[in-house]
């Protein structure tokens, strides 16, 4: 039935934008569920068993078991190994061209039938074990979140995140730190690269959703972190939510419990008391080569999304 769709929130946007910040400040409101980065869950925990937010492997987690249960009959009622190959087939970055036309989403809608159907039983059984009205997803990729759309069962919106490029860069430059699993390490990636990728997951954000109207909104991490009352008052006025509840202690504190992220930054462990606040360690850490390169390879959406050109002014702005 029409109106018994899946509300699902989906964070789309760059990697080291916020997102599991932000996704965890949303779980934190009552009939909201953050899952994380749920398009890595055939994946990372099916098949790798890593940990959940909660800290337990995740084929011992009880919500998660519940949710298989719910959906398939079992984490084992379901063959991860194809829903990643189906996941390949059709929501890639560069599927992004065949979601822009009719005949593309007819190619797309064929190929990715089975895989659909079974995303909507998903996230039906996560909404319906946890008790939400909204799932939160944070997966961030375009063309997933497209993807997810296309199934006639989710009622999707999109928050759109961006964060300044050279953050970003510094970010994924930093020296590698192992995750919480302690079985794999953070990845690093180039300053090209990640101005590629942040162009790329940018310019693709707003040509899948600008016609949204009612169901998209582009946000700037930075002004989240400044204001994020008023932001989230926003996200919930966008989703017809009530926005009298709002998850803060004070003005920009937050009390964040034990979340079933699936995937994610390592900071979506990270219980208690967390303050909200601008990062700008990279305005002063950054290489000079690596933040040129990167205001160079970024220009056009640099200036589109108010970001001034000269990092000093960051600290000002």
């Amino acid at each position: 039935m029409p109106n018994d769709r899946v509300k699902v929130l989906y964070i789309a946007g760059p990697g080291r934008s916020g997102s599991t910040v932000l996704g965890n400040v949303l779980g934190e409101i009552e009939g909201f569920f953050h899952g994380g980065e749920l398009n890595f869950i055939w994946e990372h925990n099916l098949i790798e068993n890593r940990l959940c937010g909660c800290g337990a492997p995740f084929n011992r987690c009880e919500v998660w078991g519940s949710v298989f249960e719910r959906a398939f009959g079992g984490m084992d009622g379901v063959d991860a190994r194809e829903m990643v190959r189906l996941q390949s087939s059709g929501t890639r970055t560069r599927h992004v061209p065949l979601m822009l036309s009719p005949r593309g989403r007819r190619t797309l809608s064929s190929r990715l039938g089975k895989y659909t159907v079974r995303l909507e039983r998903l996230y039906r059984a996560v909404r319906e074990s946890t008790k939400s009205r909204v799932v939160v997803d944070s997966s961030k990729m375009p063309s997933y979140g497209y993807a997810l759309g296309m199934a006639p069962g989710i009622d999707l919106y999109v928050v759109h995140l961006v964060r300044d490029p050279r953050a970003v860069a510094y970010a994924w430059l930093k020296e590698a730190r192992p995750d919480a699993n302690e079985r794999a390490y953070m990845n690093r990636v180039s300053a090209v690269k990640s101005s590629l990728l942040w162009d790329a997951w940018n310019a693709s954000s707003e040509m899948l959703w600008r016609g949204s109207t009612g169901r998209y909104m582009r946000l700037r991490y930075e002004d989240f972190v400044v204001e994020p009352r008023r932001v989230v008052g926003e996200i919930l006025e966008m989703l017809d939510e009530d926005a009298g509840q709002l998850p803060f202690v004070g003005e920009r504190d937050v009390d964040v419990g034990a979340g079933h992220t699936v995937a994610g930054n390592p900071n979506r462990f990270r219980k208690g008391l967390v303050r909200l606040r601008r990062d700008d360690e990279w305005v002063s850490r950054i290489k000079f080569r690596d933040r040129t390169l990167v205001t160079l390879l970024t220009l056009p959406l640099l200036a589109r999304y108010g970001y001034p050109i000269s990092a000093g002014k960051v600290l000002v702005g």
